[in-house]
């Protein structure tokens, strides 16, 4: 299997227990890992695969059955994991700041840390694209390589807020009131161009909606959030306004992206999902007091999470990939359901499915792990240009990983080489690491 980087020994849980801080808020690593488990069990239960007019299609079980949609408000998850890496993203700038770190080798930093092991992941499948093309089944590979890449629009929206940190977390800090007053300008103006049917512009909200999650984070992090039964309040209030939204408003129900939807709450991100994704975040924030205390009460607990932590991308990465591989093989077998998507005996059929998936995953991740591993040992990386090399990395990079889903095999093969070639002429090639402090 290709690799951008090579192996590494795996982390030690047991090492890196014994050293946490003491002032840690364990529960940001615990629902950073646990969102990854969520993300990867929720894609395989909504995952369709059929046979249509001879050829092997796939699709989402809200597409033909969005009275489902009620699964995506346990499911969705990706508002917390923006609203949690806002909190580590703070953590460690200011951290960086007192060890004197550029923000332009901060984004190199993060930025390799993030793009090695997708490398890995479009290293392979660029592999077995020629491999298909070279076979005669290039199409199907297409295919395959367009599932694997599903749950890639999050780290293309990552790979932005995260190049814009250094910059919103200095502005969040010196004028924090202001700063949210423009992002919900840009977002208000918007949705109001969703609705006005404006072109274009609604698109700012792929920016701007997530990176509010992260200015949360920072909030979070900064201790300006309410705690306690504040806390509680806000989120109880959060939700109601949330249900409101998809009761009274004009917002679908669902909080995931499908087929047939007049306003998608996530292509771009609307306001039924940022009232729903505040709710989260706000339960999420109020629980992380008793989460941490539990982790620290309970060593096993807070080994596993380590553990989940070190492997998280890998999972978050590879999951669709494994779930491609065994809808393959069962389509080659004739082993693929027949029943129709959303009734109880296709429902009856994932069980099989998903501990075929998860078979299939564990001796992946246990062989990619070692590239995600070795990409968060390697320190802060120095970076030969400035920021502005670096910003242009990451939207090159957030272009190409966005370009790898498409159905149209064109599209999808300058997605690969692009994720590619950012990652190897910007993020791999810099001087020295300086070792972690």
């Amino acid at each position: 299997m290709p690799s951008p980087t090579g192996s590494a020994a795996p982390l030690s849980a047991s090492d890196v227990a014994a050293a946490t801080p003491t002032d840690r808020n364990r529960a940001v690593d615990l629902y950073r890992a646990a969102a990854m488990a969520v993300v990867a069990v929720g894609h395989w239960l909504l995952m369709v695969v059929v046979v249509a007019d001879g050829e092997l299609d796939g699709g989402n079980l809200l597409d033909g059955s969005p009275g489902y949609g009620w699964l995506t408000w346990v499911g969705q998850v990706m508002p917390l994991f923006f609203f949690v890496g806002g909190f580590a993203s703070a953590t460690s700038l200011r951290s960086a700041e007192r060890r004197g770190v550029r923000p332009a080798d901060w984004i190199a930093t993060r930025l390799h840390r993030m793009a090695t092991p997708a490398a890995a992941l479009a290293a392979t499948w660029a592999v077995a694209l020629v491999v298909g093309a070279a076979l005669g089944g290039f199409g199907v590979v297409a295919l395959g390589a367009a599932g694997a890449a599903i749950p890639l629009w999050f780290l293309a929206n990552y790979t932005i807020d995260t190049a814009l940190a250094p910059f919103t977390f200095r502005w969040f800090r010196s004028h924090p009131g202001r700063l949210v007053a423009v992002l919900a300008l840009l977002f208000g103006v918007a949705e109001a161009a969703r609705f006005a049917g404006v072109p274009l512009v609604p698109q700012v909200s792929w920016v701007v909606g997530w990176l509010i999650f992260q200015v949360a984070g920072f909030a979070w992090q900064d201790g300006r959030l309410p705690t306690g039964r504040r806390l509680a309040a806000l989120a109880a209030g959060l939700w109601a306004l949330a249900l409101a939204a998809v009761t009274l408003g004009p917002w679908p129900g669902t909080m995931l992206h499908h087929a047939g939807l007049d306003h998608s709450p996530t292509h771009p991100p609307s306001t039924a999902l940022l009232l729903f994704g505040f709710a989260y975040s706000a339960t999420a924030a109020a629980l992380a007091p008793a989460v941490t205390r539990w982790l620290e009460r309970s060593a096993r607990a807070w080994r596993v999470t380590i553990a989940a932590n070190g492997v998280a991308m890998s999972v978050y990465l590879w999951h669709m990939t494994a779930a491609v591989l065994v809808a393959g093989v069962a389509h080659a077998t004739g082993l693929l359901p027949t029943a129709e998507p959303g009734t109880t005996a296709w429902w009856w059929t994932k069980g099989p499915f998903l501990l075929a998936n998860l078979a299939v995953l564990v001796p992946i991740v246990r062989r990619v792990a070692p590239v995600e591993q070795r990409a968060l040992l390697g320190g802060t990386r120095r970076c030969r240009w400035g920021t502005p090399s670096m910003l242009a990395a990451a939207a090159l990079l957030s272009l190409g990983i966005k370009a790898w889903s498409s159905p149209q095999p064109a599209v999808l093969v300058a997605g690969l080489v692009t994720t590619l070639v950012v990652w190897r002429g910007a993020l791999a090639r810099h001087e020295a690491p300086v070792p972690a402090s």
